[in-house]
């Protein structure tokens, strides 16, 4: 997780309070709400992380996305979706499991469970609408790690 500070170019967020955008991120959140009713699901507009985490607190289970990552500008609504994937995927991709919390999926798990189980699972819908989502959400996320590895960030590790 990144918790320093990240050069984040000038322009590159949306506003907090951009209205299109968080009406289309709301929309897929709720889609995963209703798909995975025993997680909840927030974005943390207002935190600049570039980042996203799967968590629990006792029994509960949590996705959050955050600001500086949901806002950024290369991260369109199909990587959204990929990214709200991935962090399920941490609570339900299975084995191999993390070295730390060892509830939790491992990067790679979580991100195979994504692409293969949890956007079909959320979205539902004919199979190349999903696979379309899956491959457009992959690249644009490809594409804003590439940005960041310009910017000398190395590694991004959504947990």
């Amino acid at each position: 997780m990144f918790d320093d500070p990240i050069p984040i170019e000038k322009g590159m967020l949306r506003s907090p309070n951009h209205r299109r955008w968080r009406t289309q991120v709301d929309a897929i959140m709720s889609q995963f709400r209703r798909a995975f009713p025993e997680i909840k699901y927030d974005v943390a507009w207002n935190v600049c992380l570039l980042n996203g985490s799967a968590w629990r607190k006792i029994s509960e289970r949590h996705v959050t996305l955050y600001g500086g990552l949901m806002r950024h500008r290369l991260i369109g609504i199909e990587a959204a979706t990929l990214l709200f994937a991935h962090e399920t995927g941490h609570h339900y991709g299975g084995p191999p499991r993390d070295a730390i919390y060892e509830w939790m999926s491992c990067e790679c798990q979580a991100d195979y469970w994504a692409a293969r189980y949890g956007v079909r699972t959320a979205l539902g819908g004919a199979e190349t609408e999903i696979k379309r989502v899956v491959l457009a959400g992959a690249r644009q996320i490809l594409k804003f790690e590439r940005h960041l590895m310009k910017l000398g960030v190395h590694r991004l590790d959504l947990t």
